[in-house]
This record gives C-alpha cells, structure tokens and sequence, in this order.
C-alpha cells in the first residue's frame, strides 16, 4: 500500500503555497495536485489499493469538494483515506455538513498554516 497526499484545489497559488508547506512536513509522502475533484476520483478509482491523506478545496469546477466527498463516499469500504477540508468558506452550516462525513476529520479555512499541519499525521 502506497500512502499519498492528494491536494485538491483549483486555485494555482495556493496549490503552490500548499505544496510548500506539505512538502516541509512531510517531504517522503508523494504529493498529487488536482484542480478539481473529478480529477482527484479517477486517481483514487484507478488506484484503490493505496492510501490517501486529502486536503480538499469545497468550491471548484467540474466537480466541487461536496460532490467528490459524495462520489467517493460509495468507495468507502475499499479504499483507506482521510480528508481534510481547506477551504475560504467560513460558514457554520458548510462546517456542519462536513462533520456528515465519516472521511473528514478537520475543517481549516485556507490558507493551510504550520499550525493546522500540527495536529496531522500520515500513519
């Protein structure tokens, strides 16, 4: 099983910034960027064996961070992963819609800091 980070987020600067800052936490996981959450399912769909730490973006085109949570909610049983939501979104009921997901164990509003990184692990 090969344990991957996904970032998942249509915005290029921050995936850069993301990037950055993951890397420096944990420079051996390889890193996937997508820019949008259909992207980000096909990996995951060709891939079932491996493992997955996501940071997922809520607003993006093609398919947006609650369809791909959705989509990926039917591969559950098979694929090892956990997600965790950055997004702009600062709204109480898009903070309570996350916690419906068994998948998501942080909600951080962007842009990830050192601080957030604090309380992930990849193990």
């Amino acid at each position: 099983m090969i344990k991957q980070i996904l970032l998942i987020d249509d915005d290029p600067v921050i995936n850069f910034i993301h990037t950055k800052l993951l890397r420096k936490k944990f420079p051996d996981i390889p890193l996937l960027t997508f820019t949008n959450g259909q992207a980000g399912l096909m990996h995951i769909k060709t891939n079932l064996a491996d493992s997955y730490v996501i940071f997922l973006d809520l607003n993006m085109p093609k398919m947006n961070g609650w369809e791909f949570l959705k989509a990926i909610s039917s591969e559950a049983n098979e694929v090892d992963l956990k997600v965790h939501i950055v997004t702009s979104s600062i709204n109480p009921e898009d903070k309570m819609q996350a916690e419906n997901y068994e998948h998501v164990l942080s909600y951080i509003v962007k842009p990830l800091k050192d601080k957030d990184l604090e309380h992930i692990t990849l193990v």
